[in-house]
């Protein structure tokens, strides 16, 4: 949430020409269009969509959710540091600098949320929970998105007002940090059998159901013989009367 909030701002700021004052000390942008900004973010959407529908599974399926997660947070503090630099690159080499951000950033982006949710999904100790942990889990999300922007752009602009445009991603990236260092003490979680139980029971209760179709006939089967009833007791009413006649004459 933060990167997407920084990264706009960042992008259609105004060229600095004070004269930077490293490593930390510098101001500016690169003064983009709106038109411009937007025709990055609907390439990284487009990207972001191929990414986690095609990479993501091959890359999961050959070393883990775990090391695919911990892998993705452990280098998101780089790029939170790297980024306020593309400014200080040669005017030639703006965009390209920008582009190798976004890339980092959606590809990163599309490795580590679907990790992080199957490992929260199979660490639930029973499906009864489970409804309880994901609705915990997206209230906390929440509450990120809520404040996680509102702190960054404090501290963005306290960073503007000092003369370092880059204050905001740093103290962001040493959020990153810890989050990371977190990372390694994580295990990979093993599925509940529980939840395997569970699934099955379903899909031998699916198998067992009957057939709407089976009802179907069962019904035009009923119904032609309650008309073949019928017509046996109307030929055997019939047969008697036909027998009282016969007696009477």
């Amino acid at each position: 949430m933060s990167f997407d909030q920084l990264m706009p701002i960042f992008l259609s700021s105004k060229v600095s020409s004070a004269r930077p004052k490293l490593p930390f000390k510098f101001m500016g942008g690169f003064a983009m269009s709106s038109k411009d900004e937007g025709a990055l973010m609907v390439g990284q959407g487009i990207y972001s969509m191929f990414a986690q529908a095609l990479l993501f599974p091959l890359l999961a399926k050959r070393f883990g959710c775990l090391n695919i997660y911990r892998f993705t947070v452990l280098v998101w503090p780089l790029l939170y540091f790297l980024v306020p630099y593309t400014v200080l690159l040669p005017r030639q080499y703006h965009m390209l600098g920008i582009c190798f951000c976004l890339l980092w950033r959606t590809t990163a982006q599309a490795l580590s949320y679907p990790p992080n949710n199957i490992m929260l999904a199979n660490s639930a100790p029973s499906m009864l929970v489970l409804g309880a942990i994901n609705g915990v889990a997206g209230s906390t999300a929440s509450l990120c998105r809520a404040f996680g922007p509102t702190v960054t752009g404090f501290v963005h602009s306290k960073g503007l007002n000092t003369g370092v445009s880059g204050l905001g991603w740093w103290i962001t990236g040493l959020v990153c940090i810890l989050g990371a260092l977190e990372s390694l003490l994580m295990k990979e979680p093993k599925i509940n059998e529980s939840i395997i139980d569970l699934i099955d029971e379903e899909a031998i209760d699916d198998h067992t159901m009957i057939n709407p179709l089976s009802i179907d006939a069962a019904i035009v089967a009923a119904t032609r013989l309650e008309h073949s009833s019928m017509d046996g007791l109307f030929r055997g009413s019939k047969d008697q009367l036909q027998a009282g006649d016969d007696l009477a004459a």
